[in-house]
């Protein structure tokens, strides 16, 4: 019988009641099961990686050459986020161990949670919450500088799982749909989608609304940056639920700080946690959340079932997914 050694690698930051479900998930797999720290002395993760045949990332984190070589029994990294960028790719390919994200089954989660971004950007929900709140009615702008979301031109940068959901559910608000990515979907699929290809600085000059649904690597990085920022359409807003890197920072401090750009909803930072008196995240034209737009209960169910069907695959032999090119 082949054996199936599931070894679980977490962070101490990761909550109990998620963890707890991991490990419930695991043992209805009836994998063996074991778990270690990322603080853990290298002597464990050594050992604990040379008994393993399958390791369960969650979240994915950086780990040296000399630790993965442990790893010599393993037939699949599997990893619970869809990004990737902090783990160590080039020397786990190098030992021939396959690296898996998630599918991108946060896609729904993420997709709501940008277009939430928008509604309150274009509605400045916190600003009137808290005019709400302080009973401050007095001299508010009446919806002047409020906007809906119908006809407006969105432009989609980057449109694999989650920005196809969210395609879908701006077709519900009336709005015009542009995309950009370096595979163009068949006439059919944009037909399908009601989407419109576009070079992407047309998109930057053109849309309303601009939404990042990029990888980040080294193609990608600051790929809103000082040059191209300029043509971004003037009061138009940003949305960044992937990872902040794919926008240069100073540029965008800029733009915000001049109203070239009109307001920016920001789930992914450049320092997480994030610190206090960021003077990015202190701009009054920014909506931010603490990296939550993949999770909910329903995603965290989705996901690790998911990237255990996937162990499991490797673990009897099968074709494995999502891996990682």
């Amino acid at each position: 019988m082949k054996k199936k050694n599931v070894l679980y690698f977490y962070e101490k930051r990761i909550p109990n009641k998620i963890r707890k479900l991991i490990i419930s998930e695991i043992k209805k797999k009836n994998f063996s099961l074991k778990q270690v720290n990322y603080n853990d002395s290298e002597k464990k993760i050594k050992k604990s990686l040379s008994w393993a045949n399958a390791v369960f990332f969650a979240p994915g984190r950086f780990l040296k050459k000399e630790i993965i070589k442990s790893a010599r029994d393993v037939r699949i990294f599997q990893l619970w986020s869809s990004g990737y960028e902090k783990f160590n790719l080039e020397d786990s390919k190098a030992l021939g161990i396959p690296i898996c994200n998630n599918g991108s089954e946060n896609s729904t989660s993420v997709a709501e949670h940008a277009v939430l971004m928008i509604l309150a950007l274009n509605k400045k929900l916190m600003h009137f919450y808290k005019r709400t709140v302080d009973g401050n009615w007095k001299n508010n702008s009446h919806g002047f500088d409020l906007y809906e979301l119908k006809n407006k031109k969105i432009g989609l940068l980057g449109l694999g799982k989650i920005g196809k959901e969210v395609a879908k559910i701006l077709k519900g608000f009336g709005c015009r749909v542009f995309y950009f990515d370096i595979k163009r979907l068949s006439k059919k699929e944009e037909k399908k989608l009601r989407v419109v290809y576009k070079k992407k600085n047309q998109i930057l000059r053109n849309v309303d609304i601009l939404s990042l649904h990029l990888h980040l690597n080294s193609q990608t990085k600051n790929y809103i940056n000082n040059k191209n920022i300029k043509m971004i359409k003037k009061d138009s807003i940003i949305i960044n639920v992937s990872r902040a890197e794919l926008i240069e920072r100073n540029a965008l401090i800029k733009a915000l700080k001049n109203k070239n750009i009109r307001g920016l909803g920001l789930d992914a930072h450049y320092s997480e946690p994030t610190i206090k008196n960021d003077s990015l995240l202190k701009l009054e034209n920014v909506l931010s959340t603490p990296h939550i737009a993949g999770s909910t209960i329903d995603t965290y169910k989705r996901v690790i079932r998911n990237c255990l069907d996937n162990i499991e695959r490797a673990l009897l032999g099968k074709k494995i997914k999502y891996i990682v090119k």
